[in-house]
């Protein structure tokens, strides 16, 4: 029973629903439209039209009007207004145009030519409006232009709510901020707080005379102060950069990004780039970094350079050249060259890498070491290192010996300089101190061990094997046959086969491996400068 009278209880609150819903509806029909004020006045009984001409005043609710002519439509509660209309709502929202159709049923208007919508945070101007005075929404479809104490914003299409100061715009939109000119397919736009939402592609050029811009395909905009979140197929160009990112976070006023994720920064004039998941770019200083798994590529013709550390710094000197430095655990990986340092600088003018706090590197098929360590790249591939302080030189024998583990050509100095041909090391000039230990061989068969020192020495070397060793002062030394040599005599002073942090590849520049038991510590000596 109690079932039964909930049910009859819901047919009557369906019933008084659809009664009040239908009482609204014969209520907002039958609204009366006041006729205020008409110079004149004439009939139309064939088409049941009231004609009012001159000076025209009306009101309808909570909407006045003004035109010069009106035909009121007395069977269908329509009229139609013409020259110098206007309309004001709620004595905030204000209409004009040359021409007016009005359902006084449904608050409907059309405005046709020169027509402004304007409210206390805005002008609209189109030459085609349609408004809804039930919910206070107009809509443009055939060009219109937004404007407001602060930007200009032109589209094909928009709506436009009077409530929220609401806008969005579609189709071949156009902002003009202070800073930027946005270009985009589709955006909205709050009037009172001057925020633009992105909502599908969109193009930001700077105002600046300079190459920046950014694209975005979701994000805000914040007008008042320059600050821009982008979250969707992010892209930011600026002078030679181009960078990519999942989020990007710019504030214009600074002149500053932070990127988030997946970050790639490219310098198409250097042939670099730069990866990571966090960055950091400053437009007036053109600073930047980039850090968590950074990653710096040096793009060649046949072969490529792979750098990891902690953090990629960018930045200009005086005279506007690009300079890169890698802090810390930095490692890096190409085909003819590879290397391990705690601190590196890369001078793009002059295409000069330094390598400091315990360096070494690998180049055919040679471990290279020193306090300092330069290498003079061309076209991304080695031509000449310099070693400064405790520089040595070490290759290992490969011979058919099965116990030649322990045969190293070794050259040792104050300072030394090496030059490539083709990515292969054919000459070495030692600075000082000059002393080395290397295998001569006849015919593929190693006869002894030479063992000579000198101040300065000149070194050739060929298919990546010492062939011939020039003394520029008067050498001492002494050649030891090879039944005679003891593996614990043939090693210089300082010695250290460091195998063990050569890079394997690109992928293992990001591993730091631990050195093997019977490997020395490693020394940190020299700092890079400021």
């Amino acid at each position: 029973m109690r079932g039964k009278r909930h049910i009859i209880g819901l047919v009557g609150l369906l019933c008084l629903t659809c009664f009040a819903i239908r009482t609204e509806g014969q209520q907002r029909k039958t609204s009366k439209v006041d006729i205020l004020h008409s110079d004149n006045f004439e009939m139309d009984t064939r088409r049941n039209v009231t004609k009012f001409i001159g000076s025209v005043r009306l009101r309808h609710e909570n909407m006045l009007m003004w035109c010069d002519s009106l035909y009121q439509y007395q069977d269908s509660n329509h009229m139609e207004a013409f020259g110098h209309v206007r309309a004001v709502q709620n004595d905030t929202v204000e209409m004009r145009g040359d021409y007016m159709f009005y359902d006084g049923n449904t608050r409907f208007i059309q405005l046709r030519r020169n027509v402004t919508l304007k409210d206390p945070t805005m002008t609209l101007t189109t030459n085609h409006l349609d408004y809804d005075g039930l919910f206070e929404i107009g809509y443009y479809f055939n060009w219109g232009n937004l404007r407001d104490s602060l930007n200009d914003l032109d589209s094909k299409r928009g709506t436009y709510f009077t409530k929220t100061k609401l806008a969005f715009f579609k189709d071949s939109v156009k902002v003009v901020s202070p800073d930027y000119i946005i270009y985009s397919d589709t955006l909205k736009y709050n009037s009172e707080t001057k925020f633009v939402s992105i909502l599908g592609p969109t193009n930001i050029y700077g105002r600046s005379g300079v190459n920046n811009t950014l694209y975005s395909e979701d994000g805000w905009y914040d007008t008042n102060n320059g600050h821009a979140e982008l979250y969707k197929n992010n892209v930011i160009t600026h002078e030679t950069y181009r960078g990519v990112a999942d989020t990007m976070v710019m504030d214009s006023v600074r002149k500053e990004a932070r990127l988030y994720r997946n970050i790639t920064l490219v310098d198409s004039v250097n042939n670099t780039i730069v990866k990571g998941h966090y960055g950091w770019m400053n437009q007036l200083t053109n600073e930047a970094f980039v850090t968590d798994s950074a990653l710096l590529v040096m793009v060649g013709q046949g072969d490529s350079l792979f750098l990891h550390s902690d953090t990629l710094f960018m930045l200009q000197d005086s005279a506007k050249n690009n300079i890169l430095l890698a802090y810390h655990r930095v490692r890096f990986y190409s085909r003819d060259i590879q290397g391990a340092c705690d601190s590196m600088v890369y001078n793009t003018p002059d295409s000069l890498i330094s390598l400091y706090l315990d360096p070494v590197a690998w180049a055919s098929g040679y471990q290279i070491t020193a306090e300092r360590m330069s290498l003079l790249t061309g076209r991304n591939s080695v031509k000449e290192f310099y070693l400064d302080t405790r520089a040595m030189m070490i290759g290992q024998r490969d011979t058919v010996r099965r116990d030649s583990g322990w045969m190293f050509d070794q050259i040792k100095g104050r300072n030394m300089t090496g030059y490539f041909a083709d990515n292969e090391l054919y000459q070495v000039y030692v600075d000082g101190s000059g002393e080395t230990i290397y295998y001569p061989d006849d015919q593929g068969v190693i006869i002894g061990a030479n063992k000579a020192t000198g101040s300065n020495i000149r070194i050739k070397i060929k298919e990546r094997k010492v062939t011939d060793i020039t003394f520029i002062n008067k050498p001492e030394g002494n050649m030891t046959p090879l039944f005679m040599v003891f593996p614990s005599d043939v090693k210089l002073k300082d010695f250290r086969w460091l195998k063990y942090r050569q890079p394997k590849n690109k992928d293992d520049i990001f591993n730091y491996p631990e050195p093997p038991a019977e490997a020395e510590p490693v020394r940190r000596t020299a700092l890079p400068p400021e």
